[in-house]
């Protein structure tokens, strides 16, 4: 499907607005202190693992092993 060049330059005018949205923001990061930088990622970090369940463990080996040890296959 060709795309028009209405849509390319449109498209491309997007793009100049996230490069230059992005350049805005790392230029404020750059601009904090190397503290104030780790207590902004400990910040964003903390906040997502709260929303997106951080405590929940799928991966959680517990019951790989209790029945590994119930075949007699591991013995700690």
């Amino acid at each position: 499907m060709p795309v028009s060049d209405s849509d390319r330059a449109y498209f491309e005018r997007i793009g100049a607005g996230k490069r230059q949205s992005h350049a805005e923001a790392r230029a404020q990061h750059l601009a904090l202190s190397m503290d104030e930088r780790l207590e902004r990622s400990w910040r964003l970090g903390r906040d997502l693992a709260r929303s997106t369940n951080g405590d929940r463990r799928d991966d959680d080996p517990s019951a790989f092993y209790a029945r590994a040890r119930a075949l007699g296959l591991y013995d700690p």
